[in-house]
C-alpha cells in the first residue's frame, strides 16, 4: 500500500489537474505531529501515526465563506481542521449514535463524517468509521487513514473521481466501492 505522503501528493496533483484550485487554496498549513497529538489527547484520544501525518500535511480546510463543493478534497467530503474536528467530537460525544473514541476527520457539511477510531485500547483503533447521521449502524469502511488515502489517490488516477459538466467533483459509486475493496480488502457494501 502507498505511503501517506505519496497518496497525499497524488491527491494534490490530481486536484490540480482537475482545476480544483479553490480546494487547494483553502487547505490550511499543517501542524506539527506533537500539536495534533496534544489536540486529540485533550479530548482523551490517542491518534494513530497516519492521522498525525495527515495533519502534518495540512490542518484541514478553511471553510470561511466557501461554496461547499470548493471545499471537497474528495466527492462529498472536506477535510476538517484539527480545531473543527475537536469541536465536532465534543458536540457528538454525548450522542448515543456516536462512540466517544471516534475522531471526525472528513465531513460532508450535513452531519456525516469519516472518523478515525482513536480510543486507547479500542479493538478497532486506527480504523475509519463512516458516521451517517440518519443511520443506526456506523460501519468500518477502511482499516486505516493510509488505506483511505491510498484509495482516494487511486480513485483520482483511475477516473473514478471526475469533474462533471457543471464543474462539480463527482464519483462513480460502485467503482469506488470495488476499488476500496481491492485496495483495503474490506467488504464495503454496494
Amino acid at each position: 500500500m502507498e505511503s501517506v505522503q505519496r497518496s497525499l501528493s497524488v491527491i494534490e496533483d490530481e486536484l490540480t489537474r482537475f482545476g480544483r484550485g479553490p480546494t487547494l487554496e483553502r487547505l490550511r498549513a499543517g501542524v506539527s505531529r506533537d500539536s495534533a497529538r496534544r489536540a486529540l489527547e485533550s479530548v482523551g484520544l490517542r491518534p494513530p501515526a497516519d492521522l498525525l501525518d495527515l495533519y502534518a500535511w495540512h490542518n484541514g480546510t478553511d471553510t470561511t465563506g466557501a461554496i461547499l463543493d470548493d471545499l471537497h478534497l474528495w466527492p462529498g467530503f472536506y477535510f476538517l481542521s484539527i480545531e473543527d474536528a475537536v469541536a465536532n467530537h465534543k458536540a457528538f460525544v454525548r450522542d448515543k449514535r456516536w462512540d466517544k473514541t471516534w475522531f471526525p476527520v472528513f465531513a460532508n457539511g450535513g452531519g456525516d463524517f469519516y472518523a478515525v477510531v482513536s480510543g486507547q485500547g479500542h479493538t478497532a483503533w486506527g480504523e475509519i468509521i463512516h458516521f451517517r447521521i440518519d443511520e443506526v449502524e456506523q460501519p468500518i469502511e477502511f482499516h486505516s487513514v493510509q488505506a483511505l488515502l491510498a484509495t482516494l489517490a487511486a480513485a483520482y488516477q483511475e477516473g473514478i473521481f471526475f469533474v462533471e459538466d457543471r464543474g462539480y467533483l463527482e464519483m462513480k459509486d460502485v467503482e469506488f466501492i470495488q476499488l476500496a475493496n481491492r485496495i483495503d480488502q474490506i467488504d464495503l457494501k454496494q
